[in-house]
């Protein structure tokens, strides 16, 4: 199965022509399964996810209430994360990740039953997020990631169950290196947040040995002067422990590197990676 991540930058600069340079990938590189960050919707409900299924050909769900029109009426847009795939989907939950000291942030995760046929392998769950940015934030981070840990191994069931189950495929805009103590508490790499449960990054699990910059002044999108660039801040990974034979990947890789017509599609470039699920 093929998944790709990507955080579509909203609509910063052109963002109709990047729509139509973000299409072109996605119908290129042929995903099954897509978690979209900053994807926008509007306040009638029409949301970017919807188009580009739309014209794929393929299912969408939004966090759409998650969106900040009750607080900001005059908002034309807001930015929420989304999903789309071959398969129907249901959504399981559309949370809030709260921060350090317990409150809800803007920030969430939204999870979704993908019901594919059994034949093909049988339904699973997916989830994606998008983290706090800020190169100060990590204490920030930590917290929203585990929030977002504790929701998917609830969804997933007790520890037994999880044993015996497919893994779920966690996926988004982490805003952390991998060197950061969120990642690697996450990964396993320090004391993961929950006892017994990790996420394996598709990156790292497939041995690439280039950096894999997700955020990076090689895209023109990027500020030659930001105060951190040139950083992988997207990944795709899944769940750990799972059904043996189940969740490892076979390949990972960036996409929505090049300008489409002369377009670059966002200021993020999309991972893909190919898992055995």
């Amino acid at each position: 199965m093929r998944v790709l991540t990507w955080n579509l930058q909203g609509r910063i600069g052109e963002w109709e022509k990047r729509q139509l340079a973000i299409e072109s990938v996605l119908a290129s590189v042929a995903p099954d399964l897509i978690m979209l960050q900053e994807s926008w919707v509007e306040p009638n409900g029409h949301t970017q996810a919807s188009l580009l299924a739309e014209s794929l050909g393929l299912h969408a769900v939004t966090a759409i209430q998650l969106a900040g029109f009750d607080t900001y009426p005059q908002a034309t847009y807001w930015v929420v994360n989304a999903i789309i795939s071959r398969w129907p989907l249901q959504v399981r939950c559309a949370v809030s990740l709260v921060d350090e000291n317990g409150e809800p942030t803007w920030r969430h995760v939204l999870a979704v039953n993908v019901d594919r046929p059994a034949e093909a392998g049988g339904p699973f769950l997916a989830a994606g997020t998008h983290l706090e940015h800020g190169v100060d934030r990590s204490d920030t981070r930590s917290a929203q990631m585990n929030h977002l840990v504790n929701e998917i191994a609830e969804l997933l069931g007790d520890a037994e169950n999880r044993k015996q189950s497919l893994p779920a495929v966690v996926a988004g805009d982490f805003n952390a290196v991998p060197s950061s103590d969120e990642l690697r508490r996450v990964t396993g790499a320090s004391t993961p947040y929950l006892p017994s449960f990790v996420l394996i990054d598709a990156w790292e699990a497939c041995g690439n040995t280039t950096r894999g910059d997700t955020w990076s002044t090689k895209n023109p999108l990027v500020p030659r002067k930001a105060v951190y660039p040139n950083r992988r801040l997207d990944y795709i990974t899944t769940t750990a422990p799972r059904l043996r034979n189940h969740g490892s990947f076979e390949s990972c890789f960036l996409a929505g590197i090049d300008p489409v017509d002369g377009t670059q599609p966002s200021d993020h470039y999309a991972v893909v990676a190919e898992v055995e699920l």
